[in-house]
């Protein structure tokens, strides 16, 4: 279970990386997606694919951090019963000081 759950955040944080860098910055001409130097004429126009690039990156986001939540519980359920067992051993292997 918690091995697909690190794929899909690596998954996750991939796109992530590759929606961000999709995006334009302030300092970007105007052109853009839209094929040309102006008009939105183009198939995709240059304002509805920074909305859904925007709006991509906001679920990304939230199915990371959701992730990355429910991997820090499991992890955590699992090694309380890891520490207990290594406690166990050290007690049984424990070496009798010499006198």
């Amino acid at each position: 279970m918690i091995d697909i759950l690190l794929v899909v955040h690596m998954v996750i944080a991939a796109l992530l990386i590759v929606v961000i860098l999709m995006q334009k910055t302030g300092s970007d001409s105007l052109g853009g997606l839209s094929g040309g130097g102006g008009g939105g004429s183009g198939l995709v126009s240059a304002r509805s694919a920074a909305n859904f690039l925007t709006r991509t990156t906001i679920v990304l986001a939230a199915l990371f951090m959701i992730n990355a939540i429910i991997l820090a519980n499991l992890s955590g359920k699992k090694d309380s019963g890891i520490s207990n067992t290594i406690e166990e051993q050290l007690e049984v292997d424990a070496v009798p000081m010499a006198k």
